[in-house]
């Protein structure tokens, strides 16, 4: 099982989004479905990546490891900004 920290790395590898780009992942809670969702602010190619990547790791890990994520408004969720 991977960490939240680490899908979202390797979201932000394949997606390579430009600067000023934020990508997010927040737990979800519900039976039978996917710990996580992800939204971001990236346009044209990138999201496009982002997308099949998004639809990749869907299907590849539904679950992921939240508990070296804080809760912070009784959620946990982890961004990424790219600033460079």
């Amino acid at each position: 099982m991977k960490a939240a920290e680490e899908l979202l790395a390797e979201i932000a590898n394949h997606a390579q989004p430009n600067h000023g780009s934020v990508i997010v992942l927040i737990e979800w809670k519900e039976d039978g479905k996917p710990n996580w969702l992800a939204a971001s602010n990236l346009e044209g190619q990138a999201s496009e990546r982002y997308s099949e990547k998004l639809a990749e790791l869907r299907k590849s890990d539904q679950i992921v490891d939240w508990s070296k994520v804080k809760f912070i408004d009784g959620m946990r969720r982890i961004a990424l900004h790219i600033d460079a």
